[in-house]
């Protein structure tokens, strides 16, 4: 995959893009702008599966649980931004001092953000320290494999650089990929009163929509992730 364009390199030589393994590699170290914190996919939820993940260099962002807690990981800790209600949320998902390990049980929504230059925790003690971009390693059920996050999250970056633009079958495919993958967005996530209706109605509307879309002939969800891969990976190397 390609960036964007949206961030910038950092400055020779090591930005690069550095050409590796007589092409077959390229690597380029990006310095994320502030622009990026915009493009974080929206809270969600994940009904069977458990998401964990290693911060290897730098910081990543989480925003947890309905009461919208933001978190900053680096590779020594986790950093709260704020304090959850006492007594009335479940806990926010912390790194494991024993591996580094940051798991996020299902049921539990989350998003991931870039921690841009702007944010004031480079300001802090840990922050200057932490500084090396943003490295993070995910453990995924076999059963979400590979092609699959390549194909939703090349069709993500398609949205975002505007290279196609949002269409009722494009919103379709979105919301079949993520009902596959037993996930469901979370309304007013701070709305207590609402109760399960906050991924309830989001999950029955897009079950419904990609009922509509199988009845009205729709492909598979293996040809839907082919076919991205085929138009945003294949054809843009």
């Amino acid at each position: 995959m390609r960036p964007t364009q949206k961030a910038t390199r950092l400055p020779s030589p090591l930005g690069g893009p550095h050409v590796l393994f007589d092409g077959s590699f390229i690597l380029e170290f990006l310095e994320p702008s502030p622009e990026l914190a915009r493009d974080a996919p929206p809270l969600h939820i994940h009904f069977t599966q458990v998401e964990s993940f290693i911060i290897e260099a730098g910081a990543i962002g989480t925003t947890t649980t309905y009461d919208v807690i933001d978190t900053i990981h680096t590779i020594t800790a986790s950093h709260q931004q704020s304090a959850p209600r006492a007594g009335l949320s479940p806990p926010v998902p912390m790194r494991n001092d024993d591996d580094g390990v940051i798991p996020i049980p299902p049921w539990t929504p989350h998003n991931f953000w870039p921690v841009v230059p702007t944010h004031p925790f480079w300001s802090t003690a840990e922050g200057p320290r932490s500084w090396s971009g943003g490295i993070l390693t995910t453990d995924f059920p076999p059963d979400m494999d590979a092609a699959f996050f390549l194909a939703i999250l090349s069709l993500v970056d398609a949205i975002s650089a505007k290279r196609i633009s949002m269409s009722p079958s494009l919103v379709a495919t979105l919301l079949s990929m993520q009902t596959e993958s037993d996930s469901a967005k979370i309304m007013a996530p701070t709305a207590c009163w609402l109760g399960p209706l906050r991924w309830w109605v989001p999950w029955k509307a897009q079950v419904a929509v990609e009922s509509v879309r199988k009845l009205l002939g729709g492909r598979s969800a293996v040809k839907v992730v082919e076919d991205i891969i085929e138009t945003e990976v294949v054809k843009r190397q």
